[in-house]
């Protein structure tokens, strides 16, 4: 199944990080894969530009942090998906489209954050509810390959999101997992995912993240920032490529955000052909 990844290695990409399980740090692994995908650095390298946007309105953590400021420091209305974020709410019928009317543009990348428990309304896109074929052929048809970005907690919630979104579109998109390390980082703390034997000797778990695999998927780590640290930049509104010279920081706090920064490049790198750069 991994021909199929490295057929679309040159396809144009429409990313969507998502998860229908709340609170499992969606908007906090698209602020971080937005913010790398901007640095100076991935853009001498590969030179790909990236179209963000959150599809959870104006409100959205997304658009918070890293959405275009006016002078007064407030976001502005009209945001350019390129150098800040553009916003919808993917759960009223007249915004949702913009899912996949943000191909329009051509970029050759494009990064949506869902908000959690939307699946039911991208079906609702092109299939009427029933499925999520329509959507995908759309995609393909305007040259751009999905990739879905799966953000896993320790809860069963997580992992069964992934088993719904591979039930709907199998290996017509690709797959990566990201395990966001705020809840640990052994086996043992995301036992759904990884699978554990229980007090009867009962094997649970751990078919998702199989099915995933063999469909050429990657499963990579989100690091954890210190959440104090990560409480502070938080509260600031700053991305994390700016946190690491703001004044407010103390110096330890500063050298969490840019170990965390370093820690996420390198997490990266076995995904970057599913995320388009």
């Amino acid at each position: 199944m991994a021909k199929n990844a490295k057929q679309s290695d040159a396809a144009k990409r429409a990313v969507v990080v998502a998860n229908e399980k709340g609170g499992v740090g969606k908007t906090v692994a698209a602020r971080a894969l937005i913010d790398h995908l901007r640095s100076d650095e991935v853009l001498r390298s590969n030179g790909v530009r990236v179209a963000a946007y959150d599809a959870d309105g104006g409100v959205g953590g997304l658009v918070r942090v890293l959405g275009t400021r006016g002078s007064d420091g407030r976001l502005i209305k009209e945001q350019d998906p390129i150098e800040g974020i553009g916003y919808y709410n993917v759960r009223a019928d007249n915004e949702r489209n913009m899912l996949l009317d943000a191909v329009a543009s051509g970029e050759p990348l494009i990064v949506h954050d869902l908000a959690g428990g939307s699946l039911a309304d991208l079906m609702r896109i092109v299939d009427g509810g029933e499925g999520l074929d329509g959507l995908v052929s759309a995609f393909v048809q305007h040259g751009y390959r999905l990739t879905v970005v799966h953000v896993i907690s320790s809860e069963i919630g997580a992992s069964q999101s992934v088993g719904s979104w591979i039930d709907l579109v199998g290996d017509q998109a690709d797959h990566v997992a990201v395990r966001n390390t705020r809840w640990g980082k052994a086996a043992s703390d995301f036992p759904f995912w990884h699978g554990f034997v229980d007090s009867n000797n009962v094997s649970k778990g751990g078919k998702t993240r199989e099915r995933l695999l063999e469909l050429g998927g990657v499963e990579i780590d989100l690091p954890a920032l210190p959440a104090g640290t990560f409480a502070k930049v938080d509260a600031s509104n700053l991305p994390f490529s700016k946190a690491i010279n703001d004044a407010s920081l103390t110096i330890t706090e500063k050298a969490h955000v840019q170990k965390f920064i370093k820690d996420f490049a390198n997490a990266l790198a076995p995904a970057r052909s599913l995320l388009g750069f």
